[in-house]
């Protein structure tokens, strides 16, 4: 016997045997059992999910020699036939090869001539929305009023195709797709049947790729069955059909969120250079993307919201250009760059928001965190030391790591600063380390005052040096900052404050910020010159009213928190 492959040797037999569909296989079961069969049926819905195989189940259970029965036995020599494609009562047509009027005048004429040997003469038409215009007019009648022995079932992929007046006189069921977890179980079955050892990892990555179609799941599991022979493991999955590990996506996900592009565009190259599929990648990316939106649906944070449901458009547009595109990891390398770009925009709520606080005499931290830059600033040198190195962008795995231990939140609290006294002697090593923390709490003073003006880390400018050791800064930062520190810029505005510690001091030291006892701290920019007061000249003409609008102290303040200037049209 020739080998059969698992699509096919698996396929479902009996009601029972269908995966996912109960509503549709119930209704049915009931239709039958109380005699109230339809004269025609439509399944409608993606490829592999059961359309062709609940039909056949249908055509059994109405032509079995014990029926029409809800369970056809399977057994006797109607229900063989249907199995086997060789029944003359049940004839199957392909509606994409057969879609022309003879082809359904052929159907009328044999359609009025009795079952050879069932109680019903079904017609199964899969794709029926390929049919023709002319054809479809055809059908029209005799689907209207059948005769008592004819059972119409079809099948489609595209029911908008089909016309509404088909529709209309055929009882329509819409198949869902398959959970993943119903389609991991049936492919665990299907493993054991063989003898196969499926890892269960394994199993759910061929389950999500298979998109909630059962007979491209079963197909995949016969490659993989080919590729790994009887063992079956997650890296061999992977391997085979190009597929990225959760890790790998996640991590680049918190790389774009973080606004590291440098990190991101590694990940990608090295999904790239591993002969992963691009497509699928920006696929999974997407869903990630769509599972922290469902995650955090109840938070309190409507920035991450609205950056989550941009992402979710924009990775759709990308993954439209993708299939079409013969340079996928050019398309994907940019999608990743406008992605982090985008995150970097500050939304009309936000401009709103920041107009309504200057109108009221505050200005409250900004909630989008501006993309980074792929070139730094060079670094500040102080006199008497060597200009440090470049620092090397960090790994993904390192990017990865926990950095809750940088951002807990404490109460330290600090010594006050000791009044002057007469001089002690102290030994070598706590008088280094006096001056070490000395020269830190000054370039820590330096970046801080530098963030006073920040419209995105200004939450840094409160920061107070607490102490310096084994390579860990400690920063506390009032109150106030709290929601700046925890927010989606937090992270980024610490790595920030770190490199320039780094460049600063020419050696690699950990920053830790802590929410602790520390004085808010007003900054208040210093108030223009006010020159004397002169009499003004009488002037030639009318003031002009635009003079008067870009004037106002409100729009000029607009002016000065968003970097804007007034241009001429």
């Amino acid at each position: 016997m020739s080998y059969r492959v698992f699509a096919r040797k698996y396929r479902p037999q009996t009601f029972e045997e269908v995966i996912g569909q109960e509503h549709i296989t119930r209704t049915l079961q009931n239709a039958i059992r109380e005699s109230r069969v339809a004269q025609a049926y439509m399944f409608v819905g993606p490829r592999g999910i059961g359309k062709t195989s609940t039909a056949r189940i249908l055509a059994k259970a109405l032509n079995c020699e014990e029926g029409p029965t809800a369970n056809p036995c399977g057994k006797c020599g109607s229900c063989l036939e249907i199995t086997e494609g060789r029944s003359l009562d049940v004839l199957e047509i392909d509606g994409a090869s057969n879609n022309g009027v003879d082809n359904i005048r052929d159907l009328r004429e044999n359609a009025a001539y009795s079952p050879a040997k069932g109680p019903y003469k079904i017609y199964l038409i899969d794709e029926v929305h390929m049919l023709s215009a002319g054809a479809f007019n055809a059908l029209l009648k005799t689907l209207e009023e059948p005769p008592e022995h004819v059972k119409f079932i079809f099948a489609t992929t595209e029911a908008q195709k089909v016309p509404a007046t088909i529709t209309s006189r055929c009882q329509r069921f819409d198949l869902r797709r398959i959970p993943t977890d119903a389609i991991a179980s049936h492919l665990g079955s299907i493993a054991r049947s063989e003898k196969v050892v499926l890892e269960e990892a394994a199993g759910e990555a061929i389950a999500r790729a298979a998109e909630g179609g059962l007979r491209d799941a079963e197909s995949m599991l016969d490659q993989a069955v080919a590729f790994c022979g009887d063992s079956i493991t997650e890296e061999g999955v992977m391997s085979i059909f190009g597929f990225t590990s959760r890790q790998s996506i996640s991590g680049l996900v918190e790389f774009i969120l973080a606004h590291d592009v440098a990190a991101a565009l590694h990940t990608i190259d090295e999904q790239a250079e591993a002969g992963k599929d691009l497509s699928r990648l920006l696929v999974d990316v997407t869903a990630h993307v769509r599972d922290l939106l469902v995650k955090g649906v109840s938070s309190d944070a409507p920035a991450r919201r609205e950056q989550f449901l941009m992402l979710l458009d924009h990775f759709a547009e990308a993954e439209q250009r993708m299939r079409w595109a013969p340079d996928k990891k050019l398309q994907f390398d940019v999608a990743v760059i406008k992605a982090i770009h985008l995150l970097g925009q500050a939304s009309l709520d936000d401009v709103l928001e920041a107009l309504t606080a200057l109108r009221s005499g505050e200005l409250p931290p900004p909630r989008v965190a501006p993309p980074v830059m792929a070139s730094k600033p060079a670094p500040v040198v102080p006199p008497g030391k060597a200009a440090p190195e470049s620092r090397k962008s960090a790994a993904p795995e390192e990017s990865r790591k926990d950095t809750s231990a940088a951002t807990r939140e404490v109460s330290p609290k600090a010594p006050p600063a000791a009044e002057p006294s007469a001089p002690t002697t102290s030994s070598p090593a706590a008088q280094a380390h006096e001056e070490e923390s000395i020269d830190v709490s000054v370039a820590w003073d330096k970046i801080a005052s530098g963030y006073s003006k920040s419209l995105i880390y200004r939450w840094l400018s409160g920061g107070i040096f607490q102490d310096a050791a084994d390579g860990i800064v400690r920063v506390a930062l009032p109150p106030s900052s709290k929601e700046g520190m925890e927010s989606l810029i937090g992270e980024s505005g610490r790595k920030e404050a770190e490199g320039k510690l780094v460049d600063i001091l020419g050696k690699k030291v950990k920053l830790q910020l802590v929410i602790g006892d520390v004085p808010e701290i007003i900054t208040e920019e210093e108030p223009e010159a006010v020159e004397p007061e002169e009499v003004p000249e009488p002037a030639p003409s009318p003031a002009n009213p635009a003079d008067d609008f870009k004037n106002d102290p409100l729009i000029r303040d607009a002016l000065k928190l968003f970097a804007a200037e007034f241009k001429s049209t």
